[in-house]
C-alpha cells in the first residue's frame, strides 16, 4: 500500500497487524488485507464481543456522507429489549391500479407479484397522499412473491375508475 499519512502532528507506519491488550484473555486486532481493512476482537475463547462506543452519552458514527452501511448478518438486534432478532430490511416500489369502488363499505384485494418477498414478515405500506384521502389500505404476504393488496373506500361516495397506475412504497421487515 503506498498510501501514507502526512499528519503534522505525527504518524506511525507498521507492515503487521496491530493487537491490543495481549496480556488480557481479551483484546483488539487492527488488520488489512485484499477485502480490506479489519478490526476485530481477537482473544482465547472461541467467541469475543467486540463493542464500539463514543465517550459519555456521545453518539456513535459509523461511515460518512454518501457511505452505506451494511450490516453483514443474518441476526440483528435493535435495542437491548428486543425479543426477536431482525434478519433483514427489504424496500419495493409497488405498480397498482386503484380500485374502483362503491359506496359505504366497499373492498377490493388483488394480486401483485413482489419478487424477492417473503412471508416471514412484517409489512408496511404508503401510497402517494393524492391516494391516501378516498382509499384505506392492508397488504400481506400470502406466498413468496406474492402481494395481496387490499383497497378501501374511505369516502361516503363512490371511487370511480378514472385512477391510473400508481406505484406504492414497501417495507419489508424479515425475522
Amino acid at each position: 500500500m503506498e498510501r501514507r499519512s502526512t499528519n503534522n502532528l505525527g504518524f506511525v507506519h507498521h507492515q503487521g497487524d496491530i493487537t491490543a491488550q495481549v496480556g488480557s484473555s481479551h483484546g483488539v486486532r487492527l488488520s488489512g488485507g485484499s477485502t480490506g481493512g479489519i478490526l476485530e476482537a481477537v482473544g482465547d475463547d472461541t467467541n469475543v464481543t467486540l463493542t464500539i462506543r463514543g465517550q459519555g452519552a456521545s453518539t456513535v458514527v459509523i461511515g460518512s456522507t454518501n457511505q452505506g452501511v451494511r450490516l453483514n448478518s443474518t441476526t440483528v438486534v435493535i435495542g437491548s429489549v428486543s425479543t426477536t432478532a431482525l434478519a433483514g430490511i427489504q424496500r419495493y416500489t409497488v405498480e397498482f391500479t386503484p380500485a374502483a369502488l362503491s359506496s359505504g363499505p366497499a373492498q377490493s384485494e388483488s394480486t401483485l407479484t413482489v419478487s424477492g418477498l417473503t412471508t416471514n414478515a412484517a409489512l408496511l405500506w404508503t401510497v402517494p397522499t393524492a391516494l391516501s384521502v378516498n382509499y384505506g389500505y392492508g397488504v400481506r404476504c400470502s406466498t413468496a412473491a406474492e402481494l395481496k393488496l387490499n383497497q378501501f373506500n374511505l369516502a361516503e361516495s363512490s371511487i370511480g375508475t378514472g385512477q391510473s397506475t400508481n406505484r406504492g412504497l414497501l417495507i419489508e421487515l424479515r425475522f
